[in-house]
Parts: C-alpha cells; sequence; structure tokens
C-alpha cells in the first residue's frame, strides 16, 4: 500500500489543484482560472476568469476553515455574441462552464432545444444545475476529547468508504460521469434535493431520475458522504492494528416533524481491508444506503461499493440501485497509475433499462515537477421500454420508437507543472461527445489554465 500511496501522493495535484475540496491541513490556498471553449452546439466562448481562496486555522481544540469562489464571467446574449462581463461570487466552475450561458428559450451560442427535447421536459440547462459548486463554505469543528469531533458547517465533507462517490468536484470522472448520467433531482452540495443557495432549510427527500427526464440518465446518490451542510459528530481511532470511524448528522432541512438523521461506519485493518457502511436520511422515507470496502496491497487497491436509494417508501417503483468496483494499480519498476472503473445501476421500475459506466485513469510523472494525467469514461444511460410504443407520459410520439437511454463520451489529458513549493500550474483540455435519448448528438470542448498557490 505505501508505494503506491506514495506515487499517488506526487500526482493528486493534477486533480486537487482544480478543485475546492476542504483542505485537510492547515494552510490558505488561492486557485485563479482562465478558459474557453465550445459549449454544446454553440461557437467558441471565452469564459472569463475565477478565483477561489481556501482558509484554514487550527487553533487548539478548534479548526475554523472557509472558501469564497470569485468570477469575472462573459455573459452573452441569445445571439451568441459578448454581451457584458459579470464580477461577483458565483457557483459556477470549469465543469459547469462548458455548457455555456443559458436562457429560458436558447441553448449556448443562441442555438433552440429540439422539439421532442422541450416537450421530454429537457434540457441542457440540466447539464449546468448538476455541475455547478458552492459560492462559499464556512465550517467550525471542536475536538472536546481524544478522537472526538463536533462540528457545523456548510461543507464538512465527512465521508466513509471508497470511490467512486457523488459529489466530486470538477475533474474527477465519476463528476462528469455520475453513474451513468447526471442527476436532475440531487443537490449534493447541502445534501438536499432543494435547492439551497438562498439559505432555505430545503428538504432531504429523494428522488429517481426517469429517463428522459435529462439527456442521459442513471445516476443513483451515494451515502458515504454523511455529514455535508449539517450539524455533526464523529469519533475517529486510529493505531497499527486497527482503524475506527462512527459519525452521525443532522442534515440541512431537519425539522423535528419530519425528522431525518445521517449516520456512517467505518472499520480498518491497516494495509490489508477497510470496510465502509452509511445511511442518508434514516427515520425518514426516502433514505439512501451505502456500503463499500477496500482492500490493498503493495501495488494496488480494490475499491467496491453498493449504493441503494428510496428505500422504505410507500411508493411503488421508485428505488434504484448502483454498485461497482475500481482498481488502482502503479505498474511494477514504473510510475505509471493506472485505474480502470466500472459501474451499473438497477432500477424498481422494470420499464427502465439499467445504465452503466466504465472510465479509467492513467496518470504518470513527465520529470520531476511535472506530471501527467488522462482521464476517459463512457456512460450508457437507462431507457424507458415504453418509448417502444411511442408512448411517453401517455403522450404519442412517432419517432420515440428510436428513443434509448443516450450515451456519454468524455476525454480529458492534463499537465501539471510545479513551479515552485507554493505555486502550480495546470493546462486542460476537456472533449464531451453527449447523445441524447431521443438522438440529438450535442458535443462540447473546454481548455483552460488553473494557477495555485499555497501559502
Amino acid at each position: 500500500m505505501k508505494k503506491i500511496l506514495t506515487v499517488l501522493s506526487a500526482l493528486i495535484l493534477t486533480a486537487s489543484i482544480a478543485s475546492a475540496q476542504v483542505l485537510s491541513k492547515e494552510q490558505m490556498k488561492n486557485t485563479a482560472w482562465t478558459g474557453f471553449g465550445s459549449p454544446i452546439d454553440g461557437d467558441v466562448m471565452y469564459y472569463g476568469f475565477t478565483d477561489t481562496f481556501q482558509a484554514r486555522f487550527d487553533r487548539g481544540d478548534f479548526i475554523i476553515e472557509g472558501m469564497l469562489n470569485w468570477s469575472f464571467l462573459a455573459n452573452y446574449n441569445d445571439k451568441g455574441d459578448v454581451d457584458n462581463f459579470i464580477f461577483g461570487t458565483s457557483n459556477l466552475n470549469p465543469l459547469s462552464l462548458k455548457y455555456g450561458i443559458r436562457n429560458d428559450k436558447y441553448g449556448a451560442g443562441g442555438n433552440t432545444l429540439s422539439d421532442a427535447a422541450k416537450d421530454a421536459k429537457y434540457n441542457n440547462s440540466a447539464n449546468v444545475s448538476n455541475t455547478i459548486q458552492d459560492s462559499y463554505y464556512v465550517n467550525f469543528i471542536w475536538h472536546p476529547a481524544e478522537g472526538f469531533d463536533f462540528g457545523v458547517g456548510t461543507k464538512l465533507n465527512w465521508q466513509v468508504g471508497p470511490a467512486p462517490r457523488y459529489g466530486s468536484w470538477l475533474w474527477e470522472s465519476d463528476a462528469h460521469v455520475r453513474q451513468g448520467g447526471f442527476s436532475t433531482t440531487y443537490d449534493d452540495r447541502a445534501g438536499v434535493c432543494a435547492k439551497t443557495s438562498s439559505e432555505a432549510s430545503g428538504g432531504y427527500k429523494y428522488h429517481i431520475d426517469r429517463p428522459g427526464s435529462a439527456d442521459v440518465v442513471g445516476f443513483v446518490p451515494y451515502a458515504n458522504k454523511y455529514a455535508k451542510r449539517a450539524l455533526g459528530v464523529r469519533y475517529k481511532a486510529k493505531s497499527n492494528d486497527i482503524n475506527f470511524e462512527l459519525g452521525a448528522a443532522l442534515p440541512n432541512g431537519f425539522n423535528t416533524d419530519d425528522p431525518a438523521v445521517n449516520f456512517g461506519v467505518q472499520i480498518g485493518l491497516p494495509r490489508m481491508i477497510t470496510v465502509s457502511a452509511a445511511l442518508e436520511g434514516a427515520f425518514d422515507d426516502g433514505s439512501n444506503f451505502y456500503t463499500g470496502a477496500t482492500i490493498g496491497a503493495d501495488y494496488f487497491i480494490l475499491d467496491m461499493y453498493l449504493a441503494a436509494d428510496s428505500l422504505f417508501t410507500d411508493a411503488d417503483n421508485d428505488q434504484a440501485y448502483g454498485t461497482g468496483a475500481a482498481v488502482t494499480f502503479v505498474i511494477p519498476n514504473t510510475k505509471i497509475s493506472v485505474r480502470p472503473e466500472l459501474g451499473v445501476n438497477f432500477f424498481e421500475d422494470d420499464n427502465y433499462d439499467f445504465a452503466w459506466y466504465t472510465g479509467g485513469t492513467l496518470e504518470f510523472n513527465i520529470a520531476d515537477n511535472i506530471g501527467f494525467n488522462f482521464w476517459g469514461s463512457w456512460a450508457q444511460g437507462s431507457k424507458d421500454k415504453r418509448w417502444d410504443d411511442k408512448t411517453v407520459m401517455g403522450v404519442l410520439y412517432e419517432d420515440s420508437k428510436n428513443w434509448n437511454g443516450g450515451h456519454i463520451l468524455n476525454l480529458r489529458p492534463a499537465i501539471t507543472f510545479e513551479y515552485s513549493k507554493h505555486t502550480t500550474f495546470a493546462a486542460y483540455a476537456d472533449f464531451e461527445k453527449r447523445t441524447a435519448f431521443d438522438g440529438k448528438s450535442r458535443n462540447c470542448w473546454s481548455s483552460g489554465v488553473f494557477m495555485t498557490y499555497i501559502f
């Protein structure tokens, strides 16, 4: 395990500089980005500039941490021309900007949506809304005794179990694939399906994305991140013989009339095996369950998981299940790391076909201070078998017999240059080919540069 982790820690810079995950240690970090691309069916657009500042301070028994995401973004009119630039806090990022700026009528670059897509209540803005990030986060954590944490915050990010997991940030492969497609009803930033940017209490109900509700559907929420926007408590014990974690959280949207509590547990034998389980929305009739295991050796790590959502409800055919595995290994006598993965989703409603995805990541060092990362993925969405009868939600469509679940191809190479101990640059290109359930293909690409400075 140590050999592979040593190599991976040197390469993790490629992924981490493009994200705004909660900091793992005391530091201040600033990530600036600028980029451009051609969004779905649109002309080349300059996106503008974003800057993400994070800080964490450890003082005695307390941790205080926060983040602000600022932007200076181009705003395009209906004809696809630059109208103005907007400055302010933003929940957009390079992944969401890849789909372009949209309004109710037009797609990116002034392209209208197909009539079939409109009638099926699908539009490209769904892809934007499922890639937004927090415009800020603030967390307060107190250590009242050895091993105990008491935290309250907008992004605690307490989790158990291995990836793939929902809520990944910009450039992890599952942030694009999301188990066969994009969620249309689940907002991971707060752990609720309701929007929370207005600081409303939201809710914690979970819904299955039916085929046709987005261009490609097949996402199951993973409950291993048991404390997100929440009030939580956990106990962690670590020794040479065993690692243990037990935690619980009240999620955003909790109320005494309809309570819900999240739980997570993890137990592991160092350098051998770790087993995890989590329940999101306990005592509620829309719970999510997760269990996973990690098996490690000198040259490989095997991750396995099983997830289910919408458990314990009275409704019929409203559950979904996801399972999959990933293997990370280092080619012996090299510093080349490879991670293939596969996931499959099943639906209780037998009118829905299963959805699946496969992908992989390749990483290696070109030189001591230059790293290369490439990942690609293919996702096949779920199909509603009733489409073959030309009927969709009681409406007759002559062309629906040719509809399927749609598919997504993603490719992303990146090069990272460690300029100094404090400064890192990264350049990337990102290409996506999407064929929606209605057979319409929408391609987009983006490219940009990150600069990260760690104080």
